[in-house]
């Protein structure tokens, strides 16, 4: 179970980095953070280098987030996209990532595949209110937290995002997630709307409104979620060192240990292995 609620003991919103694969889980874990995320875009562009766009099937992504847990103890919440199909698919991904051992599970109201040339489509409150409702019935154990997303903020309006918030409280799931809102006034709004925590999705360099984790305690939102923080960080660091290689005939960079992966890796523990038993 994920502690959503930090903020009426700490003073400040959890904040739960996305990891893409079991290293980078390890070391969100090593970096002293609570919880962590796993969401469908991370697991598209590191596991089969495509785009967010419905193309992963639930075996492989259920296998690729089976790979990221066994980097890392900590409580994770995953992203369980539209269910992968409808009410029954729902529950089949509700059992499948409980019985897993994730803590928690977002489900959102997109239709996908999306088209990547237009705005997304949502589908109908009733559907999405069905899953919501099939999740919560399906889950053996109250502690599997159920989190009900709305994209109707920017595929929308704000004012349907929110009701399709409120309607998500009813239902009873444990925390909301409303992507793409616009300002602070937007995140204010959303918090008169609903008592359950509220997770709010922060991507930097996009129009989406990325507030600092300051703003956030302000308003009362509970959870940071940086989806691909991480994976952004990476690509970077990639791009550079294969120039660093291209351009310096292949000489490591003059910081370069070796034993700093080790540390993440375990090495010593499995050389222990090793000496005890072989």
């Amino acid at each position: 179970m994920i502690a959503f609620d930090t903020l009426s003991t700490t003073g400040r919103p959890l904040v739960l980095p996305g990891a893409h694969d079991a290293l980078s889980a390890r070391m969100i874990e090593a970096a002293g953070f609570s919880a962590y995320g796993v969401g469908g875009s991370a697991l598209a562009a590191v596991q089969l280098a495509l785009p967010d766009a419905g193309l992963q099937s639930f075996g492989e992504y259920r296998d690729a987030v089976a790979r990221i847990m066994e980097g890392s103890t900590l409580p994770l919440m995953v992203d369980g996209e539209n269910g992968f199909g409808d009410a029954k698919a729902t529950v089949r991904t509700v059992r499948s990532f409980e019985k897993l051992g994730a803590a928690a599970i977002a489900f959102e109201d997109l239709v996908l595949p999306p088209r990547l040339d237009r705005l997304p489509a949502i589908s109908t409150r009733e559907e999405i209110q069905g899953k919501l409702r099939a999740a919560l019935a399906a889950r053996q154990s109250d502690a599997f937290q159920i989190v009900g997303r709305s994209d109707a903020a920017y595929a929308v309006d704000l004012d349907e995002a929110i009701l399709r918030a409120a309607s998500y409280q009813t239902l009873g799931v444990d925390a909301v997630i409303l992507p793409g809102l616009a300002d602070a006034d937007a995140y204010k709004r959303l918090r008169d709307a609903v008592s359950i925590p509220i997770m709010a999705v922060v991507v930097p360099g996009t129009p989406w409104f990325a507030p600092t984790l300051d703003e956030l305690a302000q308003i009362g939102v509970e959870v940071a979620i940086y989806p691909a923080a991480i994976m952004w960080r990476v690509v970077v660091a990639m791009q550079e060192g294969l120039a660093a290689i291209r351009d310096s005939n292949g000489a490591p960079p003059a910081n370069f240990d070796p034993r700093i992966i080790g540390q993440y890796l375990r090495t010593a523990d499995w050389t222990q292995v090793d000496s005890n038993y072989a």
